[in-house]
């Protein structure tokens, strides 16, 4: 039996919560520093059976505007073939990922402790089906400690369906990474004057790449919104969209700007994007992606994909915003 699932539109404000402090594996607080503002680590209880599929988790440790920060990556989704064989659902159940929550230990001792830690999560809605977490930040400076951490991801999903009981999953992942020592050694760097200063103006203009037609404009060339000799191109699979990048371009995550938000100042500046990591082309492209195209010479593109929309499995439109 094939489930059926819904996207539900409902927008469910998340908190990004995280957790770490020191101490001796009996028990005893005589050697946890006094600012340890957590206790130990609790991590819910896995279920025997999920829907959930986690695909290319990571943390990514990279420069940010303010200090070092850990980079988020990775989907997590629904496997379209799951059975719970232990209920009596039917073909009009609805499976959804329902929430997400985080959680940062230090190991002392044999004893995962926390810190409280906030993470801006704009653009991510629930319930839905799949979840991209590009472009989702841990800052290490809200960590109070430098040296190996461990990130813990819980994930909760549901079966639901009118007249039967509400059926719920949970599989966690963890992560682990280095916050480098030199930060707790030395002061934050100072952005330069000079740099702050500078500002190449740019203009947003939309556009939309499509298969729905043989007319349909595939792919675009930014610097004359055209499709010849174009930068980019896009395809559609298995009810997802992918960027094509043509050969010589190169493209990058975006890191100072907040998924499925346009930037609000006037002028908007080409200083005020900056690439991070390479962006993986073969992940799917998700409503609200920032990302940063170069050209074969060099020359810088932001765009933030609007909107997807599928028509079925292998068509569908995708609508960008873009700046040169």
């Amino acid at each position: 039996m094939n489930f059926k699932k819904i996207i539900l539109g409902s927008v469910l404000a998340t908190a990004f919560s995280a957790f770490l402090a020191c101490g001796p594996d009996d028990g005893s607080s005589a050697d946890i520093p006094d600012d340890v503002p957590g206790g130990e680590v609790k991590i819910p209880k896995e279920s025997a059976l999920s829907p959930i599929v986690v695909n290319g988790l990571k943390i990514t440790v990279m420069s940010g505007a303010d200090g070092m920060r850990g980079s988020l990556g990775g989907v997590i989704k629904l496997d379209p073939d799951f059975i719970d064989s232990t209920e009596a659902y039917t073909a009009n159940v609805r499976t959804t990922i329902d929430s997400v929550s985080f959680v940062v230990g230090r190991t002392i001792n044999g004893t995962a402790y926390e810190e409280k830690v906030n993470v801006n999560l704009d653009g991510i809605v629930f319930p839905n089906e799949m979840l991209s977490f590009s472009q989702k930040y841990l800052e290490f400076k809200q960590l109070s400690a430098c040296g190996e951490f461990q990130l813990y991801i819980s994930i909760y999903a549901s079966n639901k369906e009118d007249g039967l009981e509400t059926h719920k999953y949970t599989t966690v992942d963890t992560l682990t990474f280095k916050r480098p020592e030199s930060e707790c050694a030395t002061s934050q760097a100072v952005e330069s004057s000079s740099s702050a200063a500078t500002c190449t103006q740019i203009t947003a203009h939309e556009d939309s790449l499509s298969n729905s037609m043989g007319t349909s404009k595939t792919a675009i060339n930014f610097e004359t919104g055209l499709a010849d000799n174009p930068h980019i191109s896009i395809k559609f699979v298995d009810n997802e969209a992918f960027i094509v990048p043509s050969a010589g371009v190169t493209i990058f995550e975006e890191n100072r700007q907040t998924t499925g938000l346009m930037p609000t100042k006037d002028p908007i500046c080409m200083e005020d994007f900056a690439k991070s990591l390479p962006y993986e082309v073969s992940d799917a492209i998700s409503s609200g992606l920032w990302l940063n195209v170069f050209s074969a010479d060099g020359k810088q593109y932001p765009m933030m994909i609007h909107k997807a929309m599928f028509e079925s499995a292998t068509k569908g439109t995708v609508t960008l915003v873009y700046y040169k």
